[in-house]
């Protein structure tokens, strides 16, 4: 595998990041475990604005920037060793697609607009606990009308024709992936640190026990908001479990700080509930974003290599580097159309098929 070893820097930069991130995750989401909630407006609230609204703001900024810097150089991202090439019209329509949804969608709405049209100055910010709820939890789809719609009707829709690009084009968690793994480190932890191998793809069935285990929580509480069970020891612990194990733990410490070891991609791969869902929905739909390989492939590997999800990309291109004509989508594999794999490949053997026309010409037009 050509990749590089941690540099100095990187090494005294993960010594600060692993207590950094873990500390910087407990304050944001569980402040009360350092101060009474009295005091949180006062300590946490810098210059009038609350702890969400900071962490938006840089979380937005380095996804912003990195994109901003892909669109600007034209240069594409997934590459192993020092070969370049230029970025490809897929990757420049996603790329502009995670900028957008990433400035509009996940930082000016909700931290920009209510300033726009409400009555109260920009730095004067009421407290309020830190929210939890997000969709890829899946459980929020049991508990009102839009999450219904979203969940159960919007999102398998669309993974039926474009598979889990929501993973790779709009997704929050997604976006910062995508983001840092086009950095030069984040490069190389992709590249070297990503699980791959046939224990790694065993490993992914945890995804579908949290799916399980949301799927259940939704019901409980869809359940006990009717009154048809009440049982608030039940709901309590359920709903510790997935603040503790699934939003801290493995949403955030995991998810977030383990880039560095586990690659980009470890909570997409292993943990979002939404993500498991999807891959269900694609398979037992079938689903028809799917990438094939031609008889231009030279057996050389790097499609593998660069692949977030740890998909063995190669063995659907070739065996002992005889082409095999091969495809995969969300019927074999967990694969976000991220289009990685297309962008390295140096012999052109890899594309995605058309979506409305099947087996016609490549939505990503090599350069």
């Amino acid at each position: 595998m050509n990749t590089v070893q941690r540099s100095s820097a990187e090494k005294i930069f993960l010594w600060f990041y692993f207590p950094s991130i873990t500390l910087m995750y407990l304050v944001y989401k569980y402040p009360t475990l350092f101060m009474e909630e009295q005091n949180i407006q006062q300590n946490l609230y810098w210059l009038g604005k609350s702890p969400s609204f900071w962490y938006g703001l840089v979380y937005s900024l380095i996804i912003c920037s990195v994109c901003i810097k892909v669109l600007v150089k034209k240069q594409n991202p997934y590459t192993v060793g020092d070969r370049q090439s230029d970025i490809s019209s897929y990757q420049q329509k996603k790329w502009t697609s995670i900028l957008l949804s990433q400035s509009i969608v996940f930082f000016f709405i909700p931290f920009i607009m209510p300033w726009l049209i409400g009555d109260t100055g920009f730095w004067q910010d009421t407290y309020k606990p830190v929210g939890k709820d997000a969709y890829v939890y899946v459980y929020n789809g049991f508990t009102s009308m839009s999450g219904f719609l979203y969940l159960f009707i919007l999102v398998p829709v669309s993974v039926w024709f474009f598979g889990k690009r929501y993973c790779s084009w709009f997704c929050a968690c997604g976006n910062l992936a995508e983001a840092v793994g086009a950095t030069p480190w984040g490069k190389n932890w992709v590249q070297r640190y990503t699980p791959r191998g046939q224990r790694a793809v065993k490993l992914e069935m945890i995804q579908i026990m949290l799916l399980g285990f949301a799927l259940i929580f939704g019901l409980v509480l869809f359940l006990d908001s009717w009154k048809m069970i009440t049982a608030p020891d039940l709901v309590s612990a359920l709903w510790g479990f997935q603040h503790l194990v699934v939003d801290l733990m493995f949403g955030a410490l995991i998810g977030v700080g383990a880039y560095p070891i586990l690659g980009t991609r470890i909570w997409c791969r292993y943990g979002c509930p939404l993500a498991g869902m999807m891959k269900l929905f694609g398979t037992y739909s079938k689903s028809r974003a799917i990438i094939v390989a031609d008889d231009k492939c030279k057996g050389i590997g790097h499609c593998s290599v660069v692949c977030p999800m740890g998909i063995d990309v190669e063995s659907f291109a070739h065996k002992s580097r005889v082409p095999l004509h091969g495809d995969y989508g969300l019927s074999k594999t967990p694969c976000i159309s991220c289009g990685s794999c297309v962008a390295t490949c140096p012999a052109g053997a890899l594309k995605f098929e058309k979506i409305i026309f099947p087996k016609a010409t490549s939505l990503e037009s090599k350069s």
